[in-house]
């Protein structure tokens, strides 16, 4: 019987968080942190990841031409970046002027001359930026979640910014509420028989720890791709199920996706473990050779 030489699953713990239900793309914007300035606020955020399905086409021949997927498309000006959805039933909307004019250099983009939202995502991450943090002034602590937006007008205050498309809201934190995940980064198989991958598993131990204590904290784990499963070949010929605490990724419980964790305050930790099964896609056996795939661990405030 023939090995498969390296057999790996990287798993990126991130801090997310997550309220609506999983889309397979979009900007996903995690709080990171917020802290009163005067009569307003400081923000902190990050973008953690941003993918978007390829482009579509419309019209034959030589009128073949990128279906307009952009709002922002063909305006005169038209700027996209991070901000806050408020608390403020008359106008929940934000103007952008912090994150766009006040924070330099910009955390916008001019984004008018885009078809697609894929090419927005590709220029955004070339001449912007995501995978850290950015802080930018807002006008209260009193928002409901941080997203992704577009606006054509920036303004002070409140404003006429909508979220942007496959894009999502995510619930910010208490007040004074921070938490950490820790996990190791990848579940190593190392070398197996082709026969013994079927339901293989692997397992790792990891921990969540938070400044206040909560019964109101779940954990989330998924595809970078948002699936439920994850492929460790571009066909789907061998993939991952996984279970946090040895229940299913998606566990219902009072309608909500996810496993339901109880953390103590002061930063304790409550451990949690993170199970891997293989599973083959095809009667034959797979072939020799790598595979791997990424799976990311998320935190939503319920």
């Amino acid at each position: 019987m023939y090995p498969i030489k390296t057999l790996l699953i990287k798993l990126a713990a991130l801090l997310f968080f997550f309220t609506t239900s999983y889309a397979y793309s979009g900007a996903y914007v995690m709080p990171v942190d917020i802290k009163p300035k005067g009569e307003q606020a400081n923000i902190t955020l990050e973008i953690v990841a941003w993918t978007e399905n390829d482009d579509e086409y419309e019209g034959e021949g030589p009128n073949r031409k990128k279906k307009i997927t952009n709002p922002c498309y063909g305006a005169t000006e038209c700027y996209v970046g991070p901000d806050v959805l408020y608390n403020d039933p008359k106008n929940p909307w934000p103007g952008m002027q912090g994150s766009c004019k006040d924070q330099q250099p910009s955390l916008c983009l001019e984004a008018h001359s885009y078809r697609t939202v894929k090419e927005v995502m590709e220029a955004y991450k070339e001449k912007v930026f995501i995978n850290r943090p950015m802080s930018f002034d807002i006008m209260t602590a009193d928002a409901e979640c941080v997203g992704l937006f577009y606006t054509r007008q920036i303004l002070p205050g409140r404003g006429n910014a909508r979220i942007f498309p496959n894009s999502t809201c995510n619930k910010l934190p208490p007040p004074n509420q921070s938490c950490a995940i820790e996990l190791p980064t990848e579940i190593a198989y190392g070398e197996l028989k082709a026969s013994e991958v079927n339901n293989k598993t692997g397992e790792i131990t990891g921990s969540v720890k938070c400044s206040l204590a909560s019964k109101e904290i779940t954990l989330h784990v998924r595809s970078k791709d948002g699936l439920e499963k994850v492929n460790l070949d571009a066909n789907g010929t061998i993939f991952s199920t996984l279970q946090i605490s040895g229940q299913n990724i998606v566990q219902k419980t009072n309608g909500t996706e996810g496993v339901t964790v109880i953390v103590p305050k002061n930063n304790d930790s409550t451990t949690f473990t993170l199970t891997s099964t293989l599973h083959t896609n095809t009667p034959e056996l797979p072939k020799a050779g790598k595979y791997e795939g990424t799976a990311v661990v998320l935190l939503t405030y319920n």
